[in-house]
């Protein structure tokens, strides 16, 4: 009974081995193909692999080990290695390793590594190492290495390392290390964040934008004096170790309104557990008797002192080092700010240029 059911069990295995390798792809040196099944291996291409393919229109094998070319396009229902070129898409449904070029799009079911190159999408379903470049987006669904390079959107599903550069980068996961574009989005970043809008829901690292925002973020209202305005609010909002800086201000000269706005960006340094340190530059327009379109430009470099009295709440003070420059006339005089002594100045005949040192001084609460 026993040497029976052994015998039976072995040939079970012998049945099972012998399913296996005819359901394994074998492989060509070559096939070509007029268009899918008018081709060497005709209806049976898709099982078989092909070390170098030739597709006139468009081909469906079994996969490809160094080189494939199509005038429409290549599908390939296994792994692609080496050199594959679609003048429109390549699809693969297995992974694809090696130079992926086409035309309109590349479609991975699985991994991708190495270069995929397309004129409007790469999509790759599992993980991609190595380079995508599009001409409008890069889409990942696993984790990615490398770079998304793209002329509207890149987006990765799970985890990224390297580098997105497109109009709208994400990564809806971790991103560890650089986004470039208009919008820039990621849940977890470490690295730096460059565009207009940054969102991170937690940012280690920096990010520089009109609008840059992050759960674990620094924002703050200031209101300040200094030498030339009267008052001054600013918000400010980023990262401690760079932000976004949003002023107005308001004064007089000679019994007629003047008004600022400015943006400038800022850096907070901790010197102790209630005192810190912020350097910042800012760029203002000034606006005297509501006129806003004259050359009228009041630049700052600040440095200033904080003082925690509470958690969110600090005095502040400290000197700043400004450079003025202006085409705007109040009779002879270039300038529309009641100016202290200047350190160094230049009147010619197009505008007047002043630099002195100043003061802020007032209060800051952290949001």
């Amino acid at each position: 009974m026993t040497t029976k059911l052994m015998t039976l069990t072995v040939a079970l295995l012998l049945i099972v081995t012998g399913i296996k390798a005819q359901e394994e792809k074998k492989v060509a040196t070559a096939q070509v193909s007029f268009a899918y099944p008018l081709g060497t291996n005709g209806h049976g291409s898709m099982h078989i692999a092909n070390k170098y393919s030739f597709n006139i229109l468009y081909g469906v094998n079994g996969g490809v080990k160094q080189f494939e070319l199509g005038g429409i396009g290549n599908q390939n229902m296994g792994d692609v290695s080496g050199v594959q070129i679609g003048g429109l898409v390549n699809i693969t449904n297995g992974s694809s390793n090696g130079a992926i070029i086409s035309g309109i799009a590349n479609i991975t079911s699985q991994s991708a590594n190495g270069l995929h190159l397309a004129g409007i999408t790469n999509y790759t379903q599992e993980n991609a190492n190595g380079a995508q470049i599009a001409g409008i987006a890069n889409v990942n669904g696993g984790t990615s290495n490398g770079l998304m390079l793209s002329g509207l959107a890149n987006g990765a599903v799970d985890d990224m390392t390297g580098a997105q550069i497109g109009f709208i980068n994400t990564a809806h996961q971790s991103m560890n290390g650089f986004q470039l574009g208009f919008i820039n989005f990621a849940n977890k970043m470490k690295g730096f964040q460059l565009g207009f809008i940054n969102v991170a829901d937690s940012l280690d690292g920096a990010a520089l934008g009109f609008i840059s925002i992050a759960k674990n973020g620094y924002y703050a209202f200031e209101a300040t004096n200094s030498e030339v305005m009267y008052a001054n609010l600013s918000y400010k909002m980023g990262k401690t170790q760079l932000y976004n800086i949003y002023t107005m201000g308001y004064s007089q000269y000679r019994q007629k309104d003047v008004y600022s706005y400015g943006v400038g960006l800022g850096t907070l340094i901790s010197l102790h557990k209630r005192h810190a340190l912020a350097i910042e530059g800012v760029t203002n327009h000034i606006a005297y008797d509501n006129d806003w379109d004259e050359l009228n430009l009041l630049n700052k470099l600040n440095l200033t002192y904080q003082f925690h009295i509470t958690k969110r709440i600090s005095l502040i003070g400290g000197p700043s080092l400004n450079f003025y420059i202006t085409d705007q006339k109040v009779g002879s005089k270039y300038g529309t700010l009641d100016m202290p002594s200047t350190i160094w100045e230049h009147e010619g005949n197009r505008n007047g240029q002043y630099m002195w040192i100043g003061y802020n001084v007032g209060v800051n609460i952290r949001l």
